[in-house]
This record gives C-alpha cells, structure tokens and sequence, in this order.
C-alpha cells in the first residue's frame, strides 16, 4: 500500500482475546469480571443530566484524579493522570519518555501489548528471560534502557515478584520504570506507595478487572507531578468521556464493594487451581484474577482449547514459545468454574 509509513510496514497490531456474542458462552479468556460493578455506578450514570452529555467533558478528568489520589494515599490529583483504560496510558508513557529508536525493557513471558506499542513507537523492545520458576533472573537487575515494563503481577503468568526485588530494580535502574499494576487488587500486596519514593516510577492501575469496568476504559497512573506534566503534554484534550469519569469516580468511591469481589475471585481461585493440579495440570500460585495452567498430557494443549471451545468455553492460548503448554483460564463464577471443570475432565477421558 502506497500510503502506509515505512515504519508500520512489518508491524502486526495486538490481537485481544476473542469477544464473542451470545448468552451461551463462557468467557474465561480475557480477565475480565464475572460480577457486576458496584450498584453506585450505574445508579450515578443513569443520573447523569443530559447538559453532561451535550457539554465536553472535564479535560483533566478533575474530580476523578483527585478521589483515586486520595484512596491510593498520594498527596493530591497532581500526582495522578487518567487515561481511556491502562492501555492509552502505556502508549502515553512512550510518547511523553522514550524517543524512536531508544531502548525499552521488559521480561518475557509478559503483556504482549508492550511489544506491539514499541513497534508502532520505533523503539526497540529488549526482553530479558523469565528463569524456570517465572522470576526475573539475576542479570535482568543490571540491565538499563530508557524504560521499563515490570508487570506485577505477571501476565500471563499471575507471578508477582517481591517488593523487595521491585525495590533492588527502581534503585538500580537509570530510566522510567512503568509498575503494571491491572491485577494488583487480586494480590498480597502492591507497589502504590513506589512514586512517593522514586522520582523514576510510574504505577498503573486499570477499573476493568477488580471493578467489573472492562467496557468503561479507565486507567489512572501515578507519579511524581513533574513526570504527570509530561503525560499531561501530549494527552488527547478530551481523553476520557464523561460517562467513564463519572463511572470511575463512583466506583473508587465504592471501594470496598470492589474488594469483597476481589476477596470472592481469590477464593474462587484457589479452589480451581487445587482441582486443576488433582487433573494433572502444573499451576504455579497466582496473585491474580486468573491461571496459568500447564498441560503435558494427552491431548496436548492446543487440542484442549479447540475442544473447549466447541463446548462454548472460552479461555486463552498462546501459540508461542514457553507458553504453548499452557491455558490461561480467567477466574470465574462458580457455575463457570464448575462447567470448565467438567468439560475438561470429559475431554481428557476420552483422549484416554
């Protein structure tokens, strides 16, 4: 094509998991949900007054900001951005730090949306290998690059590394280091207190998965006010729409709602994983709303995931090295999670 850019010419866009239609399905394959947001978010969108939506929004997503910087215990809204989900605020942070060209870092196996955005932004992306355990290994604290993505907790692989090695990393590290936190509120702990103490961290967290908020897109990252600045440079003016500022300022307000169901997904957790390793499968602990499952038996991997779904259940896989043994199989409800069980029980006896 005679008008593409040279620079996307060989660049394949991110693939997100399937999204189909249909009462029937059991959707287990992308990290969303399975129950509804608090009862104050949609109560606050149906009373929204229609001069809201006739008017632009608030540019600076204001009121939002401020009520996130609050309940994460950061000084005030100038430590914080807004963005249309986590993913804007991952293509922000490359367009306000990393020039073409720059070197970005980041583990493999990870988000593979990262890979995806440094070829659009003609960075180069350098991973360094998870060890067997999936850690980073011991090399991985002395590399540098003008930024880095440490996913914590890990996707896909639910692993979250300590807080102590996220520690030995920020004070080592010479760039941006981005903390991915999109599963955090399923985990032990979190790394929100970091921007207070390093002026090179930046921590994002996103509304889709413990909020039940996945079709709202509201991602909110912070930092310290000098590097918001640059995000707020080369925002778009009017990134996030009114509905989504008002949904999310309702559902930080309605925090604990969201974590009794976080506390219910670890639960449900739990549960699968000492069923799925009965079965035969190798699952390492997850600190997140899903499950890395590893299969070595018959029928292979690739096998299962059709045959689940033409049983009309969804879970993910990755066609890619050191992951093509592997279902990452999102925390249901227990009916999901029942039906999921069962049918692969069926499908492995009559592999047999």
């Amino acid at each position: 094509m005679k008008y593409q850019r040279a620079l996307l010419r060989d660049v394949q866009g991110y693939t997100p998991g399937e999204q189909p239609k249909g009462e029937k399905i059991i959707k287990l394959n992308t990290n969303e949900n399975p129950y509804p947001p608090a009862p104050q978010v949609l109560d606050a969108i149906r009373n929204l007054n229609v001069n809201a939506l006739m008017k632009y929004p608030d540019s600076g997503s204001e009121a939002l900001r401020a009520a996130c910087a609050k309940q994460y215990g950061l000084p005030n809204a100038d430590w914080t951005v807004a963005g249309n989900g986590m993913d804007e605020l991952l293509a922000m942070v490359l367009r306000a730090f990393v020039d073409p060209g720059d070197d970005v870092l980041t583990v493999y196996p990870t988000y593979s949306l990262y890979e995806v955005l440094c070829n659009i932004h003609g960075c180069n992306l350098r991973y360094i290998e998870l060890d067997e355990k999936l850690l980073p290994t011991d090399s991985f604290y002395s590399e540098q690059a003008r930024l880095c993505f440490l996913t914590r907790p890990n996707a896909p692989t639910g692993i979250s590394i300590s807080r102590a090695d996220v520690e030995r990393f920020c004070n080592a590290f010479n760039g941006i280091v981005v903390i991915d936190e999109a599963y955090v509120d399923f985990a032990d702990d979190h790394c929100m207190d970091f921007p207070e103490r390093f002026d090179n961290v930046i921590v994002m967290r996103t509304f889709s998965k413990s909020f039940g908020m996945a079709g709202a897109r509201i991602g909110i990252a912070a930092a310290q006010p000098p590097l918001i600045s640059e995000f707020m440079k080369i925002k778009d003016s009017y990134n996030m729409n009114i509905l989504s500022q008002t949904a999310g300022l309702a559902a930080i307000h309605a925090y604990e709602y969201m974590q009794e169901q976080a506390r219910k997904i670890r639960t449900t957790r739990e549960r699968l994983r000492k069923e799925l390793i009965t079965m035969g499968f190798e699952v390492p602990p997850s600190q997140a709303n899903f499950l890395l499952a590893r299969w070595t038996g018959t029928p292979v991997t690739a096998t299962l995931f059709t045959a689940l779904r033409e049983r009309n259940i969804l879970v993910r896989y990755f066609a890619q090295p050191r992951l093509d043994d592997a279902l990452r199989i999102t925390i249901g409800n227990d009916y999901e999670i029942d039906s999921l069980l069962a049918a692969l029980e069926e499908i492995i006896s009559e592999a047999k």
